[in-house]
């Protein structure tokens, strides 16, 4: 799988998907651009380690995931933020990918612009495994034990992070919604 051809299709099947969890756990396109690039790269290096047997996307994945992960580690010890600081200032996160694509009045798009913006405010004031869980499942679709193996735990681990970060997220928006 070390031909160019080979990882052409790799990153033709795989970028969109793995921009939009980057993006989600960033928050900010450009962030989420380098960790997909850096994410390829690093699976290109590592192509070895992995399984045949197993979906190369759940291996990828957890390559993006450890990444920013990593990242995110390395920043907050140089800078001493905490991890419920916000990761970004402005940009897309979850709420701006899931469009509907329906025509609105301007009264509906500023109340669904309203809504978007509660929506990353809750995400953002979420772990970043509780993040990880929601973005896999609820927005990327992945099933349980797809997420597992991204993740790197165990598959009722994910089970009680979904429910306990579905409880956390609409108690924040319950609470910003007040």
């Amino acid at each position: 799988m070390t031909s160019t051809w080979d990882w052409e299709k790799l990153i033709d099947a795989h970028a969109d998907r793995a921009y939009t969890f980057a993006l989600g756990l960033s928050g900010n396109e450009e962030d989420a651009k380098e960790l997909v690039q850096e994410s390829f790269a690093r699976a290109m290096e590592r192509i070895g380690s992995h399984d045949p047997g197993q979906p190369f996307e759940s291996w990828f994945l957890t390559i993006l995931k450890h990444l920013y992960f990593d990242g995110k580690k390395r920043y907050e010890r140089r800078h001493g933020q905490s991890l419920d600081a916000p990761i970004d200032a402005q940009g897309l996160t979850v709420a701006d990918a899931v469009e509907d694509g329906r025509e609105t009045s301007p009264l509906e798009g500023l109340l669904a612009e309203e809504r978007r913006k509660l929506v990353r405010r809750a995400m953002r004031a979420l772990t970043p495994d509780a993040r990880a869980v929601l973005l896999m499942i609820d927005l990327d679709g992945l099933g349980y034990e797809e997420a597992a193996q991204a993740l790197g735990c165990p598959l009722n681990t994910v089970r009680s992070r979904i429910v306990r970060a579905r409880i956390a997220l609409r108690e924040r928006l319950r609470a910003l919604e007040e």
